[in-house]
């Protein structure tokens, strides 16, 4: 019994300054309460009664409608250069990439325009196959090869009399080869020839051919061709072209009954002089 007093007295002793502590902050509270008490008795107690001068000046205050003050307009601030930045680098580089493309561009074009193949600086060579095919084309030919001291390839061209003329002609030539290869150099690119298709047929056409300078000299002659196979050949030839045929003129109409118009009659002849 004597240790259960013993632990009980500590817990009792704990209890009691816990009771302590309570009453203190009950009196504390209620001292509190009064405080407020008296603080409120005072609140109720009515203000003093203002002047009449007071109370006039603010009721005029009350009645003026109050007026805004408009805020002070603000003065822009323009930013220094580094700040602003513009254009950027970006731009910049994006431009330089868009000009240096233009640039490029017109120049390849330009270049490509200008350039010409090499076909096109030098005419292409035509074979004999290809300029027989055509009774125009082989007389032309032949004539113009012929006024250039060509005769082999003029030979290519013909046949019957013009091809006997023609290995004459090359005959004479080989005798003096000197005289007939400075002929031959002096009329390159001076001779001229032009042809007209006169008449064709199914296998032999005409065609009129004017030359001028070379071997022939200043000549129209109208060839005879003949075709063999895909290829037509000079044949013959004769005299310029003749002069067309004069047509009748047509008989003048009669003049319609009851007109008054006169008989054509001869033209008066011209009167002697005093």
């Amino acid at each position: 019994m004597a240790d259960d007093q013993d632990r009980k007295s500590p817990e009792d002793e704990a209890d009691k300054a816990d009771d302590d502590q309570e009453e203190a902050t009950a009196a504390t509270r209620a001292r509190a309460d009064e405080d407020d008490d008296d603080e409120d008795d005072d609140d109720e107690e009515p203000p003093p009664a203002p002047k009449k001068k007071a109370a006039s000046a603010s009721s005029e205050r009350e009645a003026e409608p109050k007026r805004r003050r408009r805020p002070e307009a603000l003065k822009p601030v323009i930013p220094p250069e580094r700040e602003i930045a513009a254009p950027s680098r970006q731009t910049l580089v994006m431009l330089g990439v868009m000009a240096g493309a233009t640039l490029l561009m017109w120049g390849s074009a330009r270049f490509a325009c200008n350039a010409h193949p090499a076909q096109t600086r030098k005419p292409r060579e035509v074979t004999t196959a290809e300029l027989s095919r055509d009774p125009k084309g082989a007389a032309l030919e032949l004539q113009q090869r012929w006024n250039s001291y060509d005769f082999k390839g003029a030979l290519e061209l013909a046949k019957g009399g013009i091809a006997d003329e023609l290995q004459k002609a090359q005959g004479d030539c080989e005798k003096d080869s000197a005289g007939c290869e400075s002929k031959k150099k002096s009329v390159d690119g001076q001779v001229l020839a032009t042809a007209a298709l006169l008449s064709r047929g199914p296998g032999s056409a005409k065609v009129r051919v004017v030359s001028r300078g070379g071997a022939g000299g200043n000549q129209t002659v109208v060839y005879t061709l003949e075709q063999e196979g895909a290829a037509w050949k000079v044949s013959g030839r004769g005299a310029e072209d003749p002069a067309p045929v004069k047509t009748a003129e047509p008989a003048p109409l009669p003049a319609p009954s009851g007109s008054a118009a006169p008989p054509p009659s001869a033209a008066p002849k011209p009167s002697a002089g005093p």
